[in-house]
C-alpha cells in the first residue's frame, strides 16, 4: 500500500482541518512514520497535534506581480483574456493609486492602453470583481488547484 503519493506535492492540514502548507511527498511520509501525522488520502495528511501559526495577513504583505497573476488566475479583469497580460492600476498611479492588492489587477495589453489613465468611470469598463488581498497564499494556492483531493479543503468566499 502506498502511504503517499511519490513525487507529489502533499497538502498538511492542521489537527482542526485547516490547510496549513504544502509539502513534498518525502517530508509527508516522515511526518507519517513518526506518527506525526496520519493519512487522509494520498495527496493530503493531517497533523495529530494541533500547531499554533501566527496569522499573517496576506493584506499587510507587499502584492508582487506574481501574487496577482495568481489571484486573478492569469486573466484580464476587464475582458478574460489570457494573452499578452500585464498589471494596471485600477485608479491610475498618476492619480494617487497606490501599488496595493485592492489597485492591482491582471489586465490585457488592449485593456490597458483603452483604460489608459482615466478612472474606470469615465472608460465603460468594469471588473469581472472587485479586487482584495487574498485570506493567505496556502487557500489561493488550493483556489488555484485542480487536484481533486484538495478541493474539499477550499474555503472560497
Amino acid at each position: 500500500m502506498e502511504i503517499v503519493q511519490p513525487h507529489s506535492t502533499v497538502l498538511v492540514l492542521n489537527s482542526s482541518y485547516e490547510p496549513l502548507h504544502f509539502t513534498n511527498w518525502k517530508r509527508a511520509t516522515i511526518l507519517l512514520f513518526k506518527e506525526k501525522a496520519k493519512i487522509i488520502s494520498k495527496r493530503v495528511i493531517r497533523l495529530i497535534n494541533y500547531v499554533i501559526i501566527p496569522f499573517r495577513r496576506m493584506s499587510n504583505m507587499y502584492p508582487t506581480r506574481n501574487l496577482i497573476y495568481k489571484r486573478d488566475k492569469n486573466k484580464c479583469q476587464y475582458c478574460g483574456a489570457t494573452k499578452n497580460l500585464t498589471i494596471d492600476h485600477v485608479i491610475p498611479k498618476s492619480k494617487g493609486g497606490e501599488d496595493t492588492w485592492e489597485n492591482l489587477v491582471v489586465a490585457c495589453s488592449s485593456c490597458n492602453v483603452k483604460k489608459g489613465d482615466k478612472f474606470l468611470e469615465q472608460t465603460n469598463m468594469k471588473l469581472h470583481r472587485k479586487p482584495r488581498a487574498p485570506v493567505s497564499k496556502v487557500l489561493m494556492d488550493l483556489e488555484n488547484s485542480n487536484i481533486d483531493e484538495w478541493k474539499e479543503f477550499t474555503f472560497t468566499s
